[in-house]
């Protein structure tokens, strides 16, 4: 037996193995995410046979949206995919800002925010970034409670966090490398996420204290270049065309 034909036949079973290993993942995952979106009573999209599935619609009053995610590698040679979770905020901070973490500090850093601050608070890691249009009123913004959320966030092994603010609309969002294959782990996932943006609403009046913060009245216009987002798919703060408007009495932080 040559050694080419052992070199061929290695290479030959490690990617059957693959190939089956990964199909596997991805059918648990589809199979997990059509249970989850049934028990939760959500939009599911399973897309094509070797697609990634989708989920939508509202959790708790949350606008939530779940889907697979590519970027590129930071040497642009490659592609990195990983399932993204979306939670839409009810209210948002009155100037455009961003806080972020992981692969997601490039894109904030492209973005045009060209003021930058870093919270004095234990466990903010400097490799992090927040960066806004006014730092009068996200320093406000950013009481203790709020930034050590976003931290434990942060801190979730691999996960990719951040929290972004435009037109008066607020979005958080966590890329993970974790398919999420079964429905506990999707949904203690949202959860944690749901958790999170519960702290990160505005209370009562907070959104007047604000502006009153603010080092000019202008409104502020978040300026996203078309090809900022190449790569990172979704990341949106818009609602979808056709979907249900969060309820008169979804929850909101007192």
């Amino acid at each position: 037996m040559s050694i080419a034909f052992i070199l061929w036949f290695s290479i030959s079973l490690f990617l059957v193995g693959f190939w089956v290993w990964t199909s596997w993942i991805l059918f648990q995952q589809k199979k997990a995410w059509k249970l989850y979106a049934q028990k939760r009573k959500l939009r599911y999209n399973a897309n094509k046979f070797y697609d990634s599935p989708e989920v939508g619609g509202s959790i708790e009053g949350y606008k939530v949206k779940i889907f697979p995610s590519t970027h590129i590698t930071a040497d642009a040679r490659g592609e990195r995919h990983l399932t993204t979770i979306e939670v839409s905020l009810l209210t948002g901070v009155p100037v455009d800002a961003a806080i972020a973490s992981g692969g997601m500090v490039k894109i904030v850093d492209e973005l045009d925010l060209s003021q930058e601050f870093r919270p004095e608070i234990k466990g903010w890691d400097d490799s992090y970034i927040v960066r806004s249009r006014d730092n009068h009123v996200l320093r406000s913004y950013l009481i203790d409670e709020r930034v050590k959320a976003l931290i434990k966030l942060m801190e979730l092994r691999n996960a990719w966090v951040i929290l972004i603010f435009a037109g008066g609309d607020g979005l958080l969002r966590i890329d993970t490398p974790d398919p999420l294959q079964n429905p506990k782990s999707l949904d203690d996932m949202v959860k944690k996420m749901i958790e999170v943006a519960r702290i990160l609403e505005l209370g009562e009046g907070e959104a007047r204290t604000l502006k009153s913060k603010r080092t000019d009245n202008k409104k502020a216009v978040l300026d996203v270049g078309d090809n900022t987002f190449d790569g990172a798919t979704g990341l949106e703060l818009e609602d979808d065309e056709g979907a249900q408007p969060v309820s008169e009495d979804a929850p909101k932080k007192k």
